[in-house]
């Protein structure tokens, strides 16, 4: 109460020469002022309050986070380290196997060659035995025509021996043709 007789009292004498906007003004002063102050005041320590809880928790978050960084780095470097180790061993298989495949296919492509040139060298031996057969053949006919033609010409030799020549055959054809003319004519007549 005390102060409020004191504000009363600085108040009046301002009041006679103070505008009805002001007197309103004082008015609320008397009878707000107090509390709104207080308000202010709460408002100021809670404010204050609060930032220093905000800045407690922000402190307290950092050092946490920067606990959590230092437990969660080694393991992140370990990670690292093993995700290169299992990047270099994936490689590194990769490698041996387009290694095995390339050694693969340049012994299927030489066992290949080989079978193709054993074919190619079997096929060349048959031809040439295929022509040396023909050869033999080829001779062997020869010699059995020129055998056939000797033995012809031999038994046509021998039969023209034997038999009677073409012009004594038609000798004896035209006295035989006579005879029986005159057989006829002797028959003819009689």
């Amino acid at each position: 109460m005390n102060t409020k007789s004191h504000l009363k009292t600085e108040a009046l004498p301002g009041a006679a020469n103070a505008e009805p906007g002001d007197k309103m003004e004082q008015i609320r002063e008397l009878m707000f002022g107090g509390v709104v102050r207080d308000i202010d005041r709460r408002l100021k320590d809670l404010s204050e309050r609060f930032e220093a809880e905000l800045a407690r928790i922000a402190r307290e978050s950092e050092s946490r986070l920067a606990a959590l960084e230092a437990r969660l780095d080694p393991q992140i470097e370990k990670l690292g380290a093993l995700l290169r180790q299992e990047t270099a061993a994936r490689t590194g298989a990769l490698d041996d196997v387009d290694t095995r495949f390339s050694q693969a296919l340049r012994t299927q492509r030489s066992e290949i060659n080989g079978v193709l040139q054993q074919h190619e060298d079997s096929a060349t031996a048959a031809e040439a035995r295929a022509r040396d057969a023909l050869t033999q053949l080829d001779q062997r006919t020869r010699e059995a025509l020129q055998s056939l033609q000797e033995a012809l010409g031999s038994a046509r030799a021998e039969l023209g021996g034997q038999k009677l020549a073409r012009e004594d055959l038609a000798d004896l054809m035209a006295e035989v043709s006579l005879r029986l003319r005159g057989t006829q004519d002797v028959a003819k007549s009689g």
